[in-house]
């Protein structure tokens, strides 16, 4: 079974996506916290799924920490409200990640989720 890591700071946002993640036939390790994050057996985790606006560091960050010094190349997607992203799609384009906007419509979220994980397999 693949599993995902969840990370967001809001526990009703946590909980809604274990929800979708886990109705999909996937294991969920959820954190509220980049550095908790960074605690994970992340060769075990088959794709994130990372908020963008996180106390202490934001999506961006834990996404070119995972890639640059934890050599973490699971598939990543920014579950994300904020609007400016001129800061984050250059990232997301440079580290392979995808966007995905808040309010989460569980539909695509599995569909993105899919489509990522079906490309590492390829």
């Amino acid at each position: 079974m693949q599993t995902v890591l969840v990370i967001d700071d809001d526990l009703f946002v946590l909980s809604l996506v274990t929800d979708i993640v886990q109705s999909a036939g996937y294991r969920v390790v959820t954190v509220q916290s980049p550095e908790a994050a960074f605690e994970q057996d992340l060769g075990a985790i088959s794709a994130i799924l990372c908020d963008y606006n996180m106390p202490g560091m934001n999506g961006a960050d834990v996404l070119i920490a995972m890639r640059e010094l934890k050599e973490c190349h699971a598939p990543f997607i920014f579950l994300t409200g904020h609007e400016q992203l001129d800061d984050l799609i250059p990232v997301a384009i440079r580290y392979g990640a995808e966007l995905l906007p808040k309010p989460i419509h569980p539909v695509e979220l599995i569909r993105l989720l899919m489509k990522q994980l079906a490309n590492v397999a390829a």
